[in-house]
């Protein structure tokens, strides 16, 4: 089924904007629908902005004339991803594609340039920082969607984490930040673990693995479940409550919620930025 299917109710707005910050939305973006073009130079960096629900976090934007393919990550309320027309791409239109079964997206048209804008090209893309696969969902939304819904959670705070596949009482979460091992348990499709956060733990990125009884294969212990950031904050720890290691129960603490399942924040850069974001039409 295509991913597009509702594209002659949607629209394709593209802005151009002149930021080192995050890029935001032009003022008066032009719109553009998947049959349309927009014109593009080497090294141009395209945002790609679409609404949630309108397609799956996790689909790729590809085309031949980007450096890379770009991966929608959820950064709520929107789907976003990020992709630099590279370097050596001659002049020409190029279809830009959404998903495995290669949807026409929209497309792009490569101006021609000199030689001094494609040695400014170089530069700036070898300058490129790595887009970050980091994604924002709803603080409403169980924890984790995927393997990088990284939610934020202060030192002596808790988190709880849901999993509708494990079996009760056969799987721990075990993650560096944490006081203890928490067994996911509960009914049928709905098993949680909360863990408590260490008050001396580093303010940081910190993964999350499963000890699986029924899976022993060292593989499985190695691979990254779910992801959270411990940030500034004191929870539990300035109250005198503070969790001990072995201790994962807490009491009082800040709790941040995470589901068994499974927003690239836009990459800061300087220069020009084209802005792809889709809307529905008003009804």
């Amino acid at each position: 089924m295509s991913h597009l299917r509702a594209a002659a109710a949607a629209l394709l707005s593209l802005g151009c904007v002149l930021s080192a910050a995050a890029p935001a939305l032009a003022a008066d973006p032009l719109p553009y629908g998947p049959k349309n073009t927009r014109p593009v130079r080497p090294g141009d960096v395209l945002a790609v902005d679409l609404r949630a629900g309108e397609v799956a976090n996790g689909l790729t934007v590809r085309s031949k004339a980007f450096l890379s393919d770009g991966t929608l990550r959820m950064n709520a309320p929107r789907l976003t991803a990020t992709v630099a027309v590279k370097c050596d791409a001659k002049p020409g239109t190029y279809p830009v594609l959404l998903g495995d079964d290669g949807s026409l997206f929209t497309k792009v048209r490569v101006e021609k340039a000199d030689a001094a804008a494609l040695q400014k090209c170089r530069t700036k893309l070898k300058n490129l920082p790595p887009t970050s696969k980091e994604e924002h969902w709803d603080k409403g939304a169980p924890w984790p969607q995927t393997e990088w819904d990284v939610r934020a959670v202060p030192a002596g705070g808790r988190i709880t984490a849901s999993d509708s596949m494990a079996a009760d009482g056969a799987v721990a979460l075990n993650s560096p930040a944490f006081t203890g091992k928490p067994v996911l348990r509960g009914g049928k499709n709905v098993l949680t673990a909360t863990a408590t956060i260490a008050c001396d733990a580093k303010p940081g990125l910190y993964a999350v693995y499963r000890d699986d009884k029924n899976d022993p294969r060292p593989e499985a212990r190695r691979t990254v479940w779910a992801r959270y950031r411990v940030v500034s904050g004191t929870g539990d720890c300035a109250t005198g409550k503070q969790p001990l290691a072995g201790d994962s129960a807490g009491t009082g603490a800040p709790t941040a919620a995470w589901a068994g399942g499974g927003a690239v924040a836009l990459t800061s850069v300087a220069g020009a930025v084209v802005v792809l974001r889709r809307r529905a039409r008003a009804r």
